[in-house]
């Protein structure tokens, strides 16, 4: 045991040694028009207000990438200055020195509002899709599926789990995933051993044999599956739904409210535009993954915008923002992630108003 937690650490090593070498820095960047002070049509541009907006390398970053290469946000009065961040985590630690106003985040929002103070103001994506866990084919985890009827399609049960180890993201949403899945088998976080690793680490102490299982999110999850691996649970299968969500710092909040109702306009303009020409929306996800250093394809980004997909406007009107948030957090204080006294601040720190000015309802 103790040679393969040497080689579980080393392999997390090496990862992140390799993500340190291919993935960008947190740096600020414009459109080139931006960069100019010009827009497309000529018009000046460097008297817009500017708004910081967090990116990360994933699905939930690209109808930010739509509105910066498509200009959306200087048509709505204002020019985006992205702040790229690897994780949900990290994009919380920086909130805490205002490095960023506006970001997209799933369950790490939960302690932007709870701890930070931030608020939600708008569900955008459905984030359930692709959130896996997943081991190699001859664990005997693989072997047991169906253990609890009600979850037909999980693999595993309390026999196979028994002192397992998960690699995963502490903190995100695929760490709740792993949580539920427990529960579904009867068992808790006491009876495995979590490991916290970045995704491409866990995805790699996965295809070496140094975990039992890896709880991953996109593109990881999907390579992932396209090696074999089995998906022994996901949010879909444990009938779990979640939202990405609009989360802004607080100083944004009550300091930029008419920024913030212009930005969630063209968010929206975005979305609308990206669901309607599925083509377009995975070609751009398959470039913003190769630009960020991930290996994926652009199948595997077909399946993953078809699994989840971005909220358009006319659905937003039917969905209570929030909602997503809170469910998570009374899982986070279940589970002594979040202390039960912080778990009022999120209800206090979700806002639809915004939304609603900005889409007219």
């Amino acid at each position: 045991m103790k040679k393969r937690w040497m080689s579980l650490l080393m392999a997390g090593v090496m990862a992140m040694g390799l993500l340190t070498g291919c993935a960008p820095e947190p740096v600020e960047s414009t459109t080139a028009a931006q960069a100019e002070g010009t827009a497309e049509g000529g018009e000046d541009t460097s008297d817009l207000p500017v708004l910081k907006v967090a990116v990360m390398p994933f699905l939930n970053s690209i109808p930010v990438k739509y509105m910066v290469d498509n200009g959306l946000d200087v048509k709505n009065g204002f020019k985006i200055e992205t702040v790229y961040f690897a994780n949900g985590g990290t994009m919380n630690e920086a909130l805490a020195a205002d490095q960023w106003e506006v970001g997209t985040l799933s369950a790490a929002s939960v302690n932007s509002l709870a701890i930070y103070g931030a608020y939600c103001i708008a569900d955008i994506g459905h984030s359930e899709g692709g959130l896996y866990t997943l081991c190699q084919p001859d664990s005997p985890i693989a072997q047991v599926k169906g253990s609890n009827p009600s979850y037909p399609d999980v693999y595993g049960d309390a026999e196979t789990l028994k002192g397992a180890i998960i690699a995963t993201n502490t903190g995100t949403i695929s760490h709740l995933n792993v949580i539920k899945w427990l529960e579904k088998l009867g068992m808790t976080t006491e009876d495995v051993e979590i490991v916290h690793m970045d995704f491409p680490a866990a995805y790699q102490a996965l295809m070496t044999g140094n975990c039992d299982v890896a709880a991953l999110n996109p593109p990881t999850s999907y390579q992932a599956e396209a090696e074999g691996m089995v998906i022994t649970s996901s949010l879909t299968s444990l009938d779990v739904p979640q939202f990405d969500s609009i989360i802004v710092s607080n100083k944004a909040f009550n300091e930029k409210r008419d920024l913030l109702v212009k930005y969630v306009k063209a968010f929206f303009e975005a979305t609308d535009a990206l669901q309607a020409d599925p083509d377009m929306q995975a070609q751009l996800l398959y470039d913003w993954y190769t630009e960020n250093g991930s290996e994926t394809t652009l199948e595997a980004c077909k399946d993953e915008i078809s699994t989840r997909p971005f909220v358009t406007s006319e659905e937003a009107k039917n969905i209570t923002v929030g909602d997503s948030v809170q469910v998570t957090g009374e899982f986070w204080v279940s589970q002594q992630l979040l202390d039960e006294s912080k778990f009022p601040e999120l209800a206090t720190h979700i806002d639809d108003t915004i939304v609603k000015e900005a889409l007219g309802f």
